[in-house]
């Protein structure tokens, strides 16, 4: 089942690459520019003892933009699976309309993986499991934060097992992906900047996968439309 679950997603990832693209390139890119403004969001320490660098201004946009860029992704793949794919702004608008609740959402997610991240890796990923139906709860259901966070927890609870393999299998998949092409692409651009940009276009579009896993066990999880009547 979890073999074919995993199959399913990547199907659906690759039958839709070009609306998929169509969202998360915009966002890729902002990320992009900002930082090349701003400075990177964080550097990690080249050697043992020193400091984590950081810029706080990008840190703070890229923060304040990912539930918008995550909110279009997930009115895309909504529309998508029903063989409707929009256009950006069709995508963007629903999650501007409810961007509010949603920064509300991420922001109450973060701080439960956080405090998941306090007792080691597991407890991060077994919260990040129960609570990632949040969002789409408050961008196509238009609940509240608070009630999109007790209603994850609930449907997430007879599937929380395999819906967290399945991330973990999903995320893991996703790093080596990633690994590899931006690894090509550093290897044949010299140039920074221009490496970092052709890179950020395709990572993003990898990274919808994770967003595709939450969606179509979501789906699963809604009760189905009742039949017409012959």
């Amino acid at each position: 089942m979890i073999g074919h679950r995993f199959r399913e997603i990547f199907i659906f990832w690759w039958r839709h690459l070009g609306p998929l693209f169509l969202v998360t390139a915009p966002f890729a890119l902002i990320t992009e520019a900002t930082q090349w403004v701003f400075g990177p969001s964080f550097v990690l320490p080249e050697t043992e003892g020193a400091a984590l660098q950081f810029s706080g201004i990008s840190l703070a946009i890229i923060l304040l933009v990912r539930p918008l860029a995550e909110g279009a992704l997930y009115v895309q793949l909504s529309a998508s699976s029903n063989s409707k794919p929009r256009g950006l702004l069709a995508c963007t608008a629903p999650a501007l309309l409810v961007y509010p609740p949603l920064l509300l959402t991420y922001a109450l997610m973060a701080i439960g993986v956080s405090l998941g991240w306090m007792a080691l890796f597991f407890p991060a990923v077994w919260v990040y499991t129960r609570l990632c139906y949040a969002p789409l709860l408050v961008i196509l259901k238009q609940q509240n934060p608070i009630e999109a966070l007790r209603q994850s927890f609930q449907m997430t609870q007879s599937q929380q097992w395999p819906l967290l393999l399945i991330l973990v299998l999903v995320f893991l998949a996703y790093l080596m992906m990633s690994s590899l092409v931006a690894s090509a692409i550093l290897g044949v651009v010299s140039h920074t900047i221009a490496a970092s940009l052709l890179a950020a276009l395709p990572v993003s579009l990898m990274s919808a996968l994770v967003n595709i896993a939450v969606f179509r066990y979501w789906s699963l999880s809604q009760p189905a439309a009742p039949s017409d009547a012959a």
